[in-house]
């Protein structure tokens, strides 16, 4: 049985013995993150949508098994934008504490030019994405909330901060991913970094151009879930775009491109997989079906074609990205996430055993706490799941094996070390 404690308990301070991963030529970075697009979404982890582009990137880099987000939105964005697990700096939907440095601060402080396309739901304010570290910017629910105008079909967005007037003709995520490309095109002579998080594939589930809905103006904003596998396939289309764009420009063997999603599906809908079973979508879960989310990686001396088994959550984007950025391991950052820069060519020497869970629905007053392993997920109310046999948590473990009960005691010990929420954020804001 592997150790569990594999980050040095809590690891309040980012103080690892490790040295900054050295890189000598700065790589290119693009970070694309879809919407509500858990793992069975995409054909490389077996479903039955259509994705080849995304499916390439797993050909040509690697594919990750364990990838967990938070399961909703905004707590995803929040964790994988700053290395902190929610308890430090989640404190409501739809906000970043403009306070908080971002992976976006970090590529600035390298020299990189950097860049956000698509959705924001940090913070009501045209002024944030500058504040957060962004030179460039078009984004829809940015000063505009969702009730004001949506995001496919005749889209509300703000382009550097302005307002776009409404064009019942034009498609959001057309908008996004051009805007996205128009900046690697304007930057490719120097380092850049681009964040690209997707509105697709989020409800409303409207018509796509490619939908044959798209022909009769009035159906472009009738939502039916049957729509959901065409915006599958559009969202693989825009990463096409991307892929084909750096291939054109001969930018490819020098951009790391990192795909994701931000939590689990809807649970509107359901998902057919290779094998012929199926997966409901578990979004606001904190069931796998709510967290699992996909993570493909290729560029640069990363592994062809390569299935990389190991746990990564959230937290753990904003230390790789430091890695990648070539920052070197010059101060103490709050920091809960592991790099997994290095097992991007299969060096295997960094791994993380275990991962922790603060979720708090944007909706209710109390929060969930877990902390799971690959196989183990044990919740703060002292629930215990074998994941591995009991996906769905249906069977709490109330007197497993010795092995089992092995687990429970490390993951217990694991759990009682975060402290009571709200002490620690105002603890975390006081150290910074």
């Amino acid at each position: 049985m592997k150790q569990l404690i594999g980050m040095s308990g809590i690891a309040l301070i980012c103080s690892t013995t490790v040295s900054a991963v050295e890189t000598p030529q700065k790589m290119n970075v693009i970070l694309i993150l879809a919407d509500d697009v858990g793992f069975e979404c995409i054909h490389a982890y077996g479903s039955t949508y259509h994705t080849p582009n995304i499916d390439r990137m797993a050909q040509k880099g690697m594919l990750f098994k364990n990838c967990h987000a938070q399961p909703l939105s905004t707590p995803s964005r929040v964790q994988l934008m700053t290395g902190k697990y929610n308890h430090r700096n989640y404190t409501r939907f739809a906000y970043l504490d403009p306070k908080e440095k971002t992976f976006a601060h970090l590529a600035k402080e390298a020299g990189y030019s950097t860049c956000i396309a698509g959705k924001w739901q940090l913070g009501y304010d045209s002024r944030l994405p500058e504040v957060f570290g962004f030179d460039s910017s078009c984004l829809w629910q940015l000063s505009q909330e969702r009730e004001q105008g949506e995001r496919y079909a005749n889209p509300l967005y703000e382009l550097e901060g302005n307002i776009i007037p409404q064009d019942a003709d034009l498609y959001g995520p057309d908008i996004f991913v051009n805007h996205i490309i128009n900046f690697i095109r304007e930057n490719k002579r120097k380092p850049f970094f681009a964040y690209y998080p997707m509105v697709l594939c989020h409800d409303p589930f409207f018509p796509t151009p490619d939908s044959e809905e798209w022909n009769v103006p009035y159906l472009r904003e009738k939502a039916n879930t049957k729509h959901f596998a065409e915006m599958v396939t559009y969202m693989d289309n825009n990463v096409g775009k991307i892929l084909d764009f750096l291939d054109e420009e001969n930018l490819t063997e020098e951009t790391l491109v990192i795909f994701t999603g931000d939590n689990g599906t809807n649970t509107e809908i359901v998902t057919k997989m290779q094998d012929g079973t199926t997966i409901k979508g578990g979004k606001k879960s904190t069931k796998s079906s709510g967290t699992h989310v996909p993570l493909i990686v290729c560029g640069p001396k990363v592994g062809k074609g390569k299935v990389n088994e190991n746990l990564v959550d959230f937290s753990d984007f904003y230390p790789t990205l430091k890695d990648v950025f070539g920052i070197p391991e010059n101060r103490k950052d709050i920091l809960d996430g592991i790099s997994f820069y290095k097992q991007l060519s299969d060096d295997q020497s960094i791994v993380r055993t275990w991962s922790f869970c603060h979720y708090q629905d944007q909706m209710k007053p109390d929060y969930v706490r877990f902390v799971q392993t690959i196989d183990y997920k044990l919740y703060l109310d002292g629930r215990f799941y074998n994941k591995k046999k009991d996906i769905n948590e249906t069977l709490n473990i109330l007197n497993g094996t010795s092995e089992e009960e092995s687990v429970r005691r490390e993951l217990q010990t694991i759990l009682v070390q975060y402290p009571v929420w709200g002490k620690e954020i105002l603890t975390a804001t006081s150290k910074q």
